[in-house]
């Protein structure tokens, strides 16, 4: 059975469907190197036999929502997904009607990227951890590995530079129990100025004077526009003299961080942010998650 899901009764489900319609959207076209245009073509709540017939054969993502134990995946047409794949290897974007084992491991990297790119915004949208994983790419031959009772559908419709591009987004519907959350989209918060200033001698009190007309203090004008350099940092490593004198392209230099830390922001060498990574237009940029609290910022002044 198949139902319709109706956005006017679940706000909730209406801003899920939309972020993976955008996020997928943006996270596809910097992995591709392509321009993605993604809509939402529909979003149904069926059970699994239903929810893979349309791609019987085809290539099956096998993955899940970590904190919830949520049973989460992506149908592709194997001609569209290893195409995609292509495009990330700087390939001309051939496409395969199989997956052999090299095109399986770039198509398990490529969706890797693509369903970790969620976590961020949802955490941001519905203030509940979340953590997509891919697990396994299979032909999709059986609906035995999904075992909930009924399941979400989302249905993606778009192009890559124009050639036409469909593909499925699937979670069971238990998911729904994180949804319920919502923040007010603000990222920084009260103390966010004193980090950005408070290195170049600015200081705040708690509370106003009595007499304060509002107006911006004559000093602080006269630094308002001065310009602050501030650097991103990845990670860091220690290597032998040796080691470094032997560096070449194509080597890699493993840093002394997590893949799944934060990327930290940083103001005269002092962290004031941390998040992640993005593209924006072709361009690196980095979206805060957290701001560092006053009382380890005034900490690491000290240090």
């Amino acid at each position: 059975m198949t139902e319709t899901v109706n956005f006017i009764n679940s706000p909730g489900l209406e801003k899920f469907s939309g972020l993976i319609v955008s996020t997928f959207a943006s996270s596809l076209s910097a992995i591709s190197s392509r321009t993605v245009n993604l809509s939402l073509s529909e979003m149904v709540k069926c059970d699994a036999d239903t929810l893979f017939a349309a791609y019987e054969n085809e290539t099956l993502v096998v993955s899940k929502e970590d904190n919830g134990d949520y049973e989460t995946g992506l149908l592709f047409r194997t001609r569209d997904i290893t195409k995609l794949a292509d495009f990330m290897l700087a390939g001309d974007g051939e496409s395969k009607d199989e997956i052999d084992d090299d095109t399986k491991d770039a198509v398990q990297e490529l969706t890797s990227q693509l369903l970790s790119s969620l976590n961020v915004p949802f955490e941001e949208a519905f203030t509940n951890k979340f953590s997509f994983k891919s697990e396994d790419v299979i032909k999709n031959t059986s609906s035995a590995l999904f075992q909930c009772a009924e399941y979400y559908c989302i249905d993606l419709a778009g192009d890559v530079d124009g050639a036409e591009l469909n593909f499925r987004f699937v979670c069971d519907t238990n998911i729904e129990g994180k949804l319920g959350g919502q923040d007010d989209g603000n990222l920084i918060n009260d103390g966010s100025i004193e980090a950005l200033l408070g290195n170049a001698g600015i200081s705040f009190d708690d509370e106003p004077p009595a007499e304060s007309s509002g107006n911006t203090p004559k000093n602080l004008d006269l630094l308002l526009d001065i310009d602050i350099p501030i650097s991103v940092r990845m990670g860091s490593a220690k290597l032998f003299l040796k080691d470094i004198l032997g560096l070449g392209p194509g080597n890699i230099v493993e840093l002394e961080q997590n893949a799944d830390d934060p990327i930290e922001l940083a103001i005269n060498d002092k962290v004031i942010a941390r998040g992640e990574v993005v593209i924006v237009d072709g361009y690196f940029g980095f979206r805060i998650k957290e701001i560092v609290s006053k009382a380890e910022r005034i900490r690491k002044l000290k240090d």
